[in-house]
């Protein structure tokens, strides 16, 4: 009979910005229920690492036979749109 598996999704949240000391760009991506992070230099390498490092996190849970966190299926992943002063300094990260 085959093992079953289980499957889960985690949100991960990319984005472009700057590498602290040499200024350098990089890709964030970070999974924010499970607090974990990494960068890369493109946003395929990133998608690759947060990969890896999920599975990492999630196995070191399990061997210390912690809970795995689990995401509300209801999830939901928006941007808000706010009014700013017209004369204000803008940081574009």
């Amino acid at each position: 009979m085959p093992m079953k598996r289980n499957i889960a999704n985690y949100t991960v949240l990319i984005d472009k910005e700057r590498r602290t000391g040499t200024n350098a760009a990089c890709y964030t991506a970070y999974v924010p229920i499970l607090g974990i992070a990494t960068e890369a230099d493109t946003v395929e390498q990133a998608q690759t690492e947060i990969k890896k490092l999920i599975q990492f996190h999630l196995d070191s849970l399990i061997e210390g036979g912690e809970e795995i966190p689990l995401e509300a299926m209801e999830t939901i992943v928006t941007r808000s749109q706010v009014k700013l002063p017209a004369k204000l300094k803008l940081a574009f990260q």
